[in-house]
């Protein structure tokens, strides 16, 4: 499955690809620090999930996941923040992401995340008679 990092933070963005990429079943096909690279990254290369940080060097992480999910419906969205208070869990699933993670606490989800979310993808689409 292609991940795509919205994180300005490159010790983070090199954490978390050791971590995505550790089963050799992902893949981080792009990174991004800012609102525009991130939209622009995540049009270009069509990632099935995205992982965005709230503040970014230049721009907002919960605006450019909701961009994204407007280009690309498909995109499963993960906020991955510092700042998991109450108002930024219902700005992010507003904008559109499934998964809202705590920096600090939830790190170490995301590769059961991503297990699950390619899990989904891979069922068979049933048929409605």
């Amino acid at each position: 499955m292609k991940v795509f990092l919205v994180e300005d933070s490159p010790l983070l963005c090199e954490r978390l690809v050791e971590i995505i990429e550790a089963d050799g079943e992902h893949a981080v096909v792009g990174q991004a620090a800012t609102y525009d690279d991130a939209v622009g990254g995540i049009t270009a290369t069509a990632p099935d999930v995205a992982i965005f940080d709230i503040r970014l060097a230049c721009g907002n992480g919960i605006e450019a996941l909701a961009e994204s999910r407007r280009r690309r419906p498909g995109l499963v969205g993960i906020v991955m923040s510092n700042y998991a208070t109450p108002q930024h869990v219902k700005a992010s699933a507003d904008a559109g992401a499934q998964y809202v993670l705590d920096k600090s606490a939830d790190f170490e989800r995301i590769t059961a995340i991503l297990s699950s979310v390619a899990a989904e993808r891979s069922q068979p689409v049933k048929e409605v008679s």
